[in-house]
């Protein structure tokens, strides 16, 4: 006869098959099925003491004993597989039984990937195990003392977020893209917030400023044309042709993990800028040279409108992955510059460090792709407050802020700009700075009096010498270093 332990170890295998919901519908109809009364009829209270005790009257003590042990074996079994965050199990139990590949070209030349969803993770302090079949759940999430870093560790993630998000049905992919983003932000985390010494520090930075500058940097690699060399020079407004071969997300990658490690000041929006500009110009002519996107400019005139051709597109999981990447290098510079608070959640990540002029760029390549960059420019597609709707679209991310919510319901705000260049239009919401610094004041003293907020930065939360007001339908409090920064944006 088997022992109990014997026993648990042939059960947990099929347990873990189980995903939690269907646990939990198994046990609510047991519930139901013992809560009758002595006319056989259901009682409609589905709380566990009530259901015992109603039901005691009807059934033996032997029935009674064997619902509660079935009832607190299946509590058991909730709570095991309560630990895996992130869904990893139903993740590798998908692709063992389905090893299709995601809908993804394979990139050629250099940077190939294994198009492998079983590849361990390993950037930083931070390994996620994929591999291993006796460990499961969050155990996989391993962190170690030393700091390593390698351009297979940022392939290998690209590739599971790529596997990731394609699983199941496309309605269902916000919460997977909310997932997988909730775990890259889990490595920044674990990078950024970990303890060690001054020297670690210092090899932890030459470590990724080698790397990022060998990609980016070098013009040669292994005795052959580096395709990335030029990537980051905003004088050219089209990369050399030997470029076609370059992968974008490995980019973001790149500039996400590393770029805090390696540009410094206001450099790292520079190149954030021309990050944003490449990839979303690159991905839309590609979309529309083979009709995927829509190319009639209308259809891209509000967040909603923008965020629906990408996702017919099915441009919108890398979208998200912009978005998300874009964020935590922000999160991860300010970190580092100003060490100001980690963000804790994805909702404060994404409230925080939301790339704002990632729909104004996006918008300004698809009217120049569509409409040879003519035409009245609608207002909200250069708002701030324009790029948190288009986010709650692309990532499912509800903005905290109620004001933002009623945006949902316009078509587009009041007032097209009057064919204005980029550069003024980008920065239309800023310049409502021009009030003068007395009633700047006293509208910060105002607002700071009635709501009793805390004087820091909503951006980096850096202290405040007084409140700033930005009136786009919402007021921001922001600090000197940030208006610059929003300034030259």
């Amino acid at each position: 006869m088997k022992t109990v332990v014997e026993k648990w170890v042939f059960v947990k295998p099929v347990l873990s098959a189980l995903s939690k919901s269907r646990i939990e519908l198994l046990f609510f109809g047991f519930q139901t099925l013992a809560a009758k009364n002595s006319n056989g009829r259901i009682i409609h209270n589905y709380s566990s003491e009530v259901i015992l005790t109603n039901a005691g009257k009807a059934m033996t003590p032997q029935c009674a004993f064997k619902a509660l042990l079935f009832s607190v074996f299946l509590l058991f079994c909730q709570q095991g597989l309560a630990n895996d965050a992130y869904d990893l199990e139903e993740f590798r139990e998908h692709y063992k039984k389905n090893d299709k590949p995601p809908p993804k070209k394979r990139q050629k030349k250099t940077h190939t990937s294994t198009l492998s969803p079983f590849e361990n993770i390993r950037i930083g302090f931070f390994r996620l195990n994929l591999t291993d079949d006796d460990v499961s759940g969050d155990d996989r999430l391993e962190t170690y003392d030393d700091f390593v870093l390698h351009e297979q560790g940022f392939l290998n993630l690209l590739n599971f977020y790529s596997y990731y998000v394609n699983i199941g049905d496309a309605q269902h992919r916000h919460g997977r893209i909310q997932n997988a983003l909730k775990l890259i932000l889990r490595i920044f985390t674990v990078n950024m917030t970990t303890e060690t010494t001054p020297e670690n520090k210092q090899k932890m930075f030459a470590m990724g400023k080698s790397l990022f500058e060998q990609l980016f940097f070098s013009a040669t690699i292994n005795g052959e044309s580096n395709p990335y060399y030029n990537y980051f020079n905003p004088d050219l407004s089209e990369l050399p042709s030997g470029s076609t071969h370059i992968n974008h997300g490995l980019v973001m990658m790149f500039f996400a993990f590393l770029g805090p490690y390696s540009i410094f000041d206001n450099f790292h929006h520079d190149y954030s800028s021309v990050l944003l500009n490449r990839f979303t110009r690159k991905r839309y002519r590609q979309a529309l040279s083979d009709s995927r996107l829509s190319g009639n400019i209308s259809e891209y005139k509000t967040p909603k409108k923008f965020a629906n051709q990408l996702r017919a597109a099915g441009l919108d999981t890398e979208t998200a992955l912009l978005i998300g990447l874009s964020a935590m290098a922000r999160a991860s510079h300010c970190h580092i510059c100003t060490n100001s608070k980690w963000p804790e959640t994805l909702e404060e990540l994404l409230e925080r460090f939301v790339p704002y002029d990632l729909l104004r760029t996006g918008y300004d390549n698809m009217n120049n792709l569509c409409n040879n960059g003519s035409g009245p420019l609608p207002y909200i597609m250069y708002s701030y407050d324009g790029m948190q709707e288009f986010t709650f679209n692309i990532v499912g991310i509800d903005p905290e802020n109620p004001e933002l919510l009623s945006l949902r319901e316009q078509s587009e705000v009041s007032g097209n700009l009057s064919n204005p260049s980029p550069q003024e239009s980008g920065s239309d919401w800023i310049l409502e700075l021009g009030d003068s610094d007395e009633e700047i004041e006293q509208e910060a003293g105002a607002v700071g009096g009635a709501t009793g907020e805390s004087h820091e930065c909503t951006i980096c939360l850096g202290s405040l010498d007084h409140k700033v007001i930005l009136d786009n339908c919402r007021r921001l409090g922001i600090c000197e270093v940030c208006i610059e920064k929003l300034l030259k944006e």
